[in-house]
């Protein structure tokens, strides 16, 4: 989760209608939409976030922008409620907030998953499997490759880290030696 109290109470507020509404997956790729948006366009963030600029201009661009993109009206108030509260400048944090409140409502967690070289689809199932079994939820899994970990896996679910590499077992031995001594 984000660690911007303001962020977390707009997600959570979000969340709270969108799902009265059964709304949460249109309104997630919405919000996941604007907040990639937000990151790759500079033009759209000076048009938005930029005092200097009128505010019924900048309404202006977010009514172009839910009438081309296709925003739900839910959607759309939220987005013009940010604007006016002068809280859009969190919408990357607000749509983290978002996505963790969606996967846990959904039954979902998600991973992030260290090895020392590209899992096959057979390991990935098993690590799955493994973590899925540990946090009695569904796991959506992102990888990556980090070679200093020598060996086995290092899986991050939310707070929790679950460290079964190769270097970590090392380390752990050498401590032990070193302690005996």
């Amino acid at each position: 989760m984000a660690k911007v109290p303001v962020a977390r109470r707009y997600a959570s507020a979000l969340l709270e209608l969108a799902s009265e509404q059964k709304k949460l997956e249109p309104i997630h790729g919405s919000l996941s939409w604007l907040s990639a948006a937000f990151d790759q366009s500079e033009t759209l963030r000076q048009a938005l976030l930029n005092p200097g600029v009128k505010l019924n201009e900048r309404r202006a661009v977010i009514e172009a922008l839910a009438s081309k993109e296709g925003w739900d009206q839910l959607f759309k108030n939220f987005v013009m409620l940010l604007l006016d509260r002068d809280r859009l400048r969190y919408v990357r944090e607000i749509a983290e907030d978002f996505s963790v409140g969606v996967d846990e409502k959904a039954g979902r967690v998600r991973a992030r998953v260290s090895s020392a070289s590209a899992l096959n689809d057979a390991q990935l199932a098993e690590v799955k499997a493994a973590l899925a079994k540990m946090t009695g939820k569904e796991v959506l899994v992102e990888t990556s490759v980090d070679e200093a970990l020598i060996g086995g896996v290092v899986a991050r679910v939310g707070g929790s880290i679950y460290d079964g590499s190769v270097r970590t077992q090392l380390k752990r031995m050498r401590e032990a030696i070193l302690k005996e001594v």
